[in-house]
């Protein structure tokens, strides 16, 4: 039978790796679907879209590059399921070693 500790270890294990993947493909998406930012060719609206990248890179290309957004929700579910594994962990580890 598996104690909290090992819960927590899993937890914390099975975290980091969702995170780690997440990450990685997030740098896949950001390399392949930048291309489609040509499409820009208008000065005013290439401007919002150099602002929106200034800001915050990622989010700005799941906006304006539409492939990217399907792929996103691959990066969101692996991401925030590796961040909510990792904190389940490490609330166990706490509860574990303060009882």
């Amino acid at each position: 039978m598996m104690t909290s500790l090992d819960w927590a270890l899993l937890c914390l294990l099975s975290g980091i790796v969702l995170i780690t993947f997440a990450i990685i493909f997030q740098m896949y998406i950001m390399l392949t679907e930048t291309y489609s930012l040509d499409k820009y060719t208008n000065h005013s609206k290439m401007l919002w879209v150099a602002v929106a990248l200034f800001f915050s890179f990622s989010l700005a290309v799941y906006w304006v590059c539409p492939n990217a957004r399907k792929k996103g929700k691959i990066f969101l579910l692996s991401g925030g399921g590796g961040v909510i594994l990792y904190g389940l962990g490490m609330y166990l580890k706490y509860q574990f070693l303060h009882k």
